[in-house]
């Protein structure tokens, strides 16, 4: 419930995903990933879109592999997609 709660602002989302980075909470976190992108797309972002922004101010390729990784589910698309997508 308390979560939910949280849930309902994209900032407070933002919040919760940066907050559960590596920790055991993997399941809470992919949740919201996969809301924020929900949001992000109910406003008209296309994926290309969200997958510049999430690398926007990311330096250095493993990095930028580890955001692609990470966030390839929430966007349901496939690694290479998402790395075709930020031009890798």
């Amino acid at each position: 419930m308390l979560l939910h709660y949280l849930m309902k602002s994209h900032e407070n989302l933002v919040e919760i995903i940066k907050q559960l980075e590596n920790s055991k909470y993997v399941m809470i976190r992919k949740k919201a990933q996969k809301e924020l992108v929900k949001r992000l797309k109910e406003k008209g972002f296309k994926n290309k879109q969200i997958a510049m922004i999430l690398i926007s101010n990311v330096y250095g390729e493993r990095k930028r592999l580890s955001i692609a990784k990470d966030w390839a589910g929430a966007l349901e698309i496939s690694l290479e997609e998402f790395l075709k997508f930020i031009g890798r």
